[in-house]
């Protein structure tokens, strides 16, 4: 018995030194999430807290406007999952089926949009996106550099007034300006009206010192302009820190424009896009985005919880959008844009 235990006892010391040692614990791989948007169009902290809250990191990249982002969306070698896109792409992307549609189950927080705000012409029923912000193209301006308030295009351009103008780099935005203020739709095909935009804004190129991407605001900040025709956000966000700087909309129109999230039809993480979705649909964070960014939130649930200057803006906007001085930019037919862009390079020459 004895011997037969010590050999029970030899084989179990030997089955304990043949075996394998344990693996080392290795961590898995964090989930990514790839997004594009516009810069100056975020709170960083928030990419933190989502990063925090839910373990996956958040690759972030910037463009400049649609025509950059629509080359990049074309021709990236990995594809984004989330993409911050303005109301007037939309339509394309979706007519080019390179938007996904929405897992409506995992955005609970869709239920905290405002209907006057939650307004996609291509997609009225958030299939596929999400609004984001809310904004208006207008006149930013030094107010120690004028003899009084800048609040028409016949101010910007006042012979009588030595302005250095930053215009906008964007062929629909830019055209649809000056054809606001000719007394078009910004969303014509005539191509009688888009010459007569550009010709308009060829006769005061001299003014135009620079075409800004997304920055129009900077040259404002460092003295470099007088105007700079902006987002109101972008200008908002500067005035804060200048009290100097004011924005104001045209007299004779100005284009607002939403601009919203969209998971991408090659995204290679759904769900995380539509996570980040979520998480900004929440009233903490939409108001925390809007506060920070200055544009307005089309979150009611975030409403509450914004400083007074937002709110008034939201009044003031939806005021003139009801006087009918506030136009959306609707997409065109290929050979539209294609005039559109041929006159904005004339603009630009």
């Amino acid at each position: 018995m004895k011997s037969r235990f010590i050999k029970l006892l030899f084989l179990s010391w030997m089955l304990i030194g043949c075996a394998s040692p344990p693996s080392p614990l290795v961590s898995p791989t964090p989930a990514l999430l790839r997004i594009l948007n516009r810069d100056t169009y975020i709170d960083p902290a928030l990419l933190d807290a989502f990063t925090d809250e839910t373990g996956i990191v958040i690759v972030y990249h910037t463009y400049s406007n649609n025509e950059e982002l629509y080359n990049i969306l074309t021709t990236a070698k990995e594809p984004y999952d989330l993409v911050i896109v303005s109301d007037v792409l939309i339509d394309r992307l979706l007519r080019e089926q390179r938007l996904a549609v929405l897992n409506r189950g995992r955005i609970p927080n869709l239920a905290n949009l405002a209907p006057a705000f939650n307004r996609i012409a291509g997609d009225p029923v958030n299939r596929f996106c999400v609004p984001y912000l809310w904004g208006v193209l207008g006149f930013g301006y030094r107010q120690s550099a004028q003899r009084q308030s800048i609040t028409s295009w016949d101010d910007v351009f006042d012979p009588a007034r030595s302005n250095r103008v930053v215009m906008v780099d964007d062929a629909r935005f830019g055209i649809g300006l000056a054809l606001i203020k000719l007394g078009f739709s910004p969303n014509t095909s005539d191509p009688a009206a888009i010459g007569a935009a550009r010709d308009w804004l060829r006769s005061h190129a001299g003014r135009i010192v620079r075409f800004a991407g997304n920055d129009g605001q900077t040259f404002l900040a460092s003295n470099e302009a007088d105007v700079a025709i902006e987002w109101s956000g972008d200008i908002l966000q500067i005035a804060i820190i200048d009290p100097d700087i004011q924005f104001e909309v045209p007299a004779e129109g100005a284009i607002f424009a939403a601009d919203s999230m969209c998971v991408l039809a090659n995204a290679a993480n759904h769900v995380a896009a539509e996570q980040f979705i979520n998480f900004i649909l929440t009233a903490e964070h939409g108001a925390a985005l809007a506060n920070k960014t200055r544009y307005i939130s089309p979150n009611r649930a975030a409403f509450d919880r914004l400083d007074d200057d937002l709110r008034r803006l939201i009044q003031r906007y939806q005021a003139l959008e009801q006087e009918g001085r506030l136009f959306r930019l609707v997409d065109v037919d290929s050979a539209t844009y294609q005039l559109y862009r041929a006159a904005w390079a004339e603009v630009r020459r």
